[in-house]
């Protein structure tokens, strides 16, 4: 009864338009407080000592990385770079930004920074090229979705918290169906600039793209950096020097130094940021850090009230009764995440059903990986669906666009996201391949 009482007032909330949090709270704890009476304080420990997590601690300095690259030069070396392999191709410049945003996604691990840091680049330059405002913000608008699918990843970081899945695991997981996916968005880019007519742009010389690349080279020395950080090297002897191999930092720490080497690489390699202006960024990106903690505080709460009444078991005990194929659950999750994707933002959408699915999942012998890839792409698909999409609203200031625009323009770009949620939902290998050649 709890439960249903805290569900039905969390939808009445959502519809009267209170911000996320406050209806998970305000619903969780009147549902506790009618039926199932438990000590404020013990309420406040069990909150506290689930966010208390260094974990959780890679969020905010992924955010803090985002907005580094950003304010410091960072982006508009890997444009450049990206312009400089790409470009000359028909429909190079649209090809371009989704590159620009798979070099982005591999330091960010947020898709509204890659919008709002790849599009306010990308947006202005299709346009110049003779590209319609609509290709221009429907491309960056989904090829922003990136930034969660490939590593590392805010949505993965909050997922292996919640599940105690293995954060490199699920990091390795996205490689391959990320970067299969931005292969599929820039054969659609090239499609549609040859529909367009859009003309295509000089191939640069050997020599301007060595100079690009060495241009772009501490950038890209990021998700180096964090690859063999978190990864480590093989172990090996040379010589009576023995290394054991493993990993030289956590993906918590791995967020720590990809920030910090982002705020030096914009200060002192690239010198288009100063310390008032790294003090600015951080203030402008911890009202975002705080919300999303928020958030999380909340749907913790939340989960502790779906244990406490045993719904996740209850459920998986249901389903594993039922003899449900694999496929027809998995369709099922599909089915209510992209509804649940309408009405919220990936943050809530994982903390407040994976305590339900994920048991359930993991009794039908779905594997933690292959799931977690399906509820990212979900959230990807959620990000460009209205209302509440995210990355409609950042491309919309972008690019001084109404936002029922913005939704037009992302049209065909969205069916190749759906056919990629398709694609790992039934095709398991793609995340689950990889993380077991490497581990």
């Amino acid at each position: 009864m709890a439960t249903a009482t805290a569900v039905i007032l969390f939808l009445v909330l959502v519809v009267l338009g209170l911000p996320i949090a406050v209806t998970l709270g305000a619903a969780t704890l009147v549902a506790l407080m009618l039926f199932d009476p438990i000590p404020l304080p013990l309420i406040g420990q069990k909150v506290l000592s689930n966010v208390d997590s260094t974990t959780l601690m890679a969020v905010p300095f992924f955010f803090l990385a985002a907005a580094f690259m950003e304010s410091g030069g960072i982006v508009r070396r890997l444009v450049a770079l990206a312009t400089a392999l790409v470009g000359h191709l028909r429909g190079g410049i649209g090809m371009t930004g989704v590159l620009a945003c798979m070099f982005f996604a591999a330091i960010s691990g947020s898709s509204g920074a890659t919008v709002a840091a790849v599009g306010g680049i990308m947006i202005p330059a299709m346009l110049r090229h003779g590209y319609s405002k609509r290709y221009a913000v429907g491309s960056m608008t989904t090829a922003g979705s990136l930034g969660i699918l490939l590593p590392p990843s805010i949505p993965m970081v909050l997922y292996g918290f919640l599940t105690e899945t293995s954060i490199p695991r699920l990091f390795v997981a996205g490689i391959l169906p990320g970067l299969l996916l931005g292969v599929m968005l820039m054969l659609l880019a090239r499609h549609l600039a040859i529909r367009e007519g859009v003309p295509s742009i000089p191939r640069q010389s050997w020599a301007e793209r060595r100079h690009a690349l060495v241009d772009a080279l501490p950038a890209l020395s990021l998700p180096v950096f964090l690859l063999i950080g978190i990864y480590g090297f093989p172990a090996f002897d040379l010589g009576g020097v023995r290394y054991q191999g493993g990993a030289i930092f956590t993906p918590t720490e791995a967020a720590v130094v990809c920030a910090a080497l982002a705020a030096l690489i914009g200060t002192l390699a690239y010198r288009e940021t100063s310390l008032p202006g790294l003090f600015r960024v951080i203030l402008d990106v911890t009202p975002r850090i705080g919300m999303i903690f928020w958030i999380t505080t909340m749907a913790i709460l939340f989960s502790f009230m779906l244990t406490q009444e045993g719904v996740p078991a209850a459920l998986s005990a249901w389903l594993v009764a039922m003899e449900m194929p694999q496929w027809l659950f998995l369709l099922l999750v599909n089915l209510v995440l992209i509804v649940a994707g309408i009405f919220m933002d990936g943050v809530p959408m994982i903390l407040l059903f994976m305590p339900m699915i994920f048991p359930a999942a993991t009794s039908l012998g779905v594997d933690p990986l292959h799931l977690c890839i399906i509820v990212v792409v979900n959230i990807e698909l959620a990000l460009i669906s209205p209302p509440v999409g995210i990355n409609l609203y950042v491309a919309s200031s972008i690019a001084n666009v109404p936002i029922h625009q913005v939704v037009v323009a992302c049209l065909p770009w969205v069916a190749v996201v759906a056919v990629m949620l398709g694609l790992v939902t039934y095709l398991p290998f793609l995340s689950t391949w990889l993380p077991g050649i490497l581990f």
